[in-house]
């Protein structure tokens, strides 16, 4: 069976970081790319949250792309 190819959008935290780890070590899914997005902190944050977790999945190979910097109809709040 081939493997399904995968794009999650994340704003990592702890469920996030668990999504992507699972997602790495599925032998049914590829994840081809992350993309980012302010909810848990803020996106500098969470860019770094999501590389660190691929770096210790040893995934670094998997593209981490930053979306907006903050919500387009009301401000950002943080959890």
């Amino acid at each position: 069976m081939a493997r399904r190819p995968l794009i999650l959008d994340v704003d990592t935290g702890i469920d996030d970081a668990m999504a992507l780890l699972y997602a790495v070590a599925s032998p049914d899914a590829e994840l081809v790319v992350a993309t980012c997005a302010p909810g848990n902190a803020h996106l500098d944050a969470v860019e770094r949250n999501t590389r660190g977790v691929l770096d210790i999945a040893g995934a670094t190979e998997i593209d981490v792309v930053p979306g907006a910097r903050s919500p387009l109809v009301k401000p950002l709040v943080t959890t």
